[in-house]
């Protein structure tokens, strides 16, 4: 799922050459690629490398995959969740930042405003409680992207190595969640538990030295918006940004979020991304 660290891994596990990759299903590949087909007056994504890479390499590990299993090869995968707000913060940014949009100040060729950042983020996350696709190119794809945190574990991992990824227990105590699929080991992790204030830290990494076989001692911080241009934008949207009660309440209350998160996690989250009389308006 993209925005969940998951360079930080790729990095972490270089000696191996890993795969980085996001959608390597072949009909949610088509889905995406049908959108970015879609007539000009739709398209409102300036740079479309980024994301007409998103299929390729997804195209390349789908057969990496399959190849491995036609030989009998061993299959590791990480994978992860952050709080959906969060991660959907990192995803617009990122969005503006590298694909921009054609007319909206959501471009690095503009000046972005945090405020107007924060308005279209609340536009999006209503349209995917709504389950409502936009029509343009640019809104379809953020949408879909932030959609991933309730669907991305069935629809994507769960069905390439038909295993419900959700049933089993996540122990944030252990620092992770491991899964045995159809020829596969599975990774899961927590992006909160990366950082090392986090209580779950030191069992994070024993569980990634454990399932690498090799000592991981931390988390490289790749791609993050610490490391970009974007920061201080990026750090004031996140002090703005808010959401009404009944959208916290219906993004907190879907099986993902429950599965990885305790209720504790999740009622501290809503107080964070609630109204509050204090933010900027």
């Amino acid at each position: 799922m993209a925005k969940v660290a998951s360079r930080s891994w790729f990095e972490a596990a270089k000696e191996f050459h890993p795969v980085h990759c996001h959608y390597v299903v072949p009909e949610n590949r088509q889905r995406i690629e049908a959108v970015f087909l879609l007539p000009p007056a739709q398209q409102t994504i300036a740079n479309m490398l980024m994301p007409r890479n998103l299929l390729r390499v997804g195209a390349s590990a789908w057969r990496q995959i399959e190849s491995a299993r036609r030989n009998g090869e061993r299959i590791r995968v990480i994978s992860g969740m952050r709080d959906p707000v969060a991660r959907s913060i990192s995803l617009i940014v990122f969005m503006a930042d590298f694909h921009g949009h054609v007319s909206r100040p959501l471009s690095p060729h503009v000046e972005m405003s945090p405020e107007y950042i924060v308005g279209a983020l609340q536009e999006n996350w209503r349209s995917v409680l709504e389950r409502d696709e936009p029509r343009q190119t640019f809104e379809w794809l953020l949408w879909y992207l932030t959609n991933g945190f309730r669907i991305w574990f069935t629809e994507e991992l769960g069905a390439v190595f038909e295993v419900d990824v959700l049933e089993g227990e996540c122990n944030a105590r252990a620092g992770a969640q491991r899964v045995s699929a159809s020829g596969a080991e599975i990774l899961l992790y927590r992006v909160e538990d990366m950082l090392p204030s986090a209580s779950g830290y030191a069992g994070l990494l024993a569980q990634a030295s454990s399932f690498l076989e090799t000592p991981v001692t931390a988390f490289p911080n790749i791609n993050s918006s610490a490391t970009r241009r974007s920061r201080a934008l990026s750090e004031e949207v996140r002090r703005q940004f808010w959401l009404p009660d009944d959208m916290l309440d219906a993004i907190y209350a879907e099986p993902a979020v429950r599965h990885f998160y305790t209720r504790d996690e999740t009622v501290a989250f809503k107080k964070r991304w609630r109204a509050r009389l204090d933010r900027v308006e």
